[in-house]
């Protein structure tokens, strides 16, 4: 009995120091607090006021992800940063989860309006009835839109801003001109679809006549080959009778 009693009271002995020592080293690598759910979660912090970019960054070092739902107007917290966030500051969430924020569009937000296609002094008009100045006027080029008319805005439109924001009108000047195709020679069929694909337009025709060129193709044309003209302009042709 006492023999069986001493070797019973060894196995508890070392099986208990084994068992510490095992705790011990977990504890040290922290594997305890993972068993715990205390690496599995971390507390919310407080991004309201800050910049998008800035509440990215610090709930990024926590591992936690940053979700614009909208914007919202707010007197206090300036166009740009945060209004208000969930789950709350403080609350304790687990890693890898996205916090919901509204930024601010700032106080009595105006939206810009859409102007495309509007004349300039249209658009002039429309911006001053919703307290947003009028910008430079810029004009560039557009396949699109007509010339002398609004392609955009600069904020765009749907961008809330503070009143008396200045608003730039970026205003068409028409297509970019680019050269125009030689039909000289052509038949009026092949020309037609020539100057078509290239983006102009058949002018006037008109006969004329030519010893070096056979009959019914096209000995002139007016702008002559390679004439940087605006797309969808007319070419006038001659063709030999």
């Amino acid at each position: 009995m006492g023999r069986s009693m001493l070797i019973a009271f060894v196995t508890s002995v070392v099986t208990t120091a084994a068992t510490f020592a095992a705790l011990t080293f977990a504890d040290q690598r922290g594997l305890l607090d993972a068993l715990h759910g205390r690496h599995g979660a971390v507390d919310v912090p407080s991004i309201s006021g800050m910049s998008v970019e800035q509440a990215r960054e610090l709930l990024r070092s926590r591992d936690l992800l940053l979700s614009l739902d909208d914007k919202q107007p707010d007197r206090t917290v300036p166009a740009g940063r945060i209004v208000s966030q969930a789950p709350l500051p403080g609350s304790r969430t687990p890693r890898g989860i996205t916090i919901r924020a509204l930024v601010s569009s700032g106080a009595n937000a105006v939206t810009i309006p859409a102007l495309a296609g509007a004349r300039p002094d249209d658009a002039v008009e429309q911006l001053r009835n919703r307290a947003l100045a009028t910008g430079h006027r810029r004009d560039e080029p557009s396949d699109t839109i007509a010339a002398g008319l609004v392609i955009d805005t600069d904020p765009p439109a749907g961008r809330s801003v503070a009143p008396d924001t200045q608003v730039t009108l970026r205003v068409s000047t028409g297509g970019a001109q680019k050269p125009v195709p030689k039909v000289v020679g052509f038949r009026l069929t092949r020309a037609k679809k020539t100057l078509q694909d290239a983006g102009f337009t058949i002018g006037t025709t008109r006969t004329g006549s030519s010893d070096s060129y056979d009959d019914d193709v096209i000995i002139k044309q007016d702008p002559v080959a390679d004439t940087l003209a605006a797309p969808h302009s007319a070419v006038n042709l001659v063709i030999n009778d």
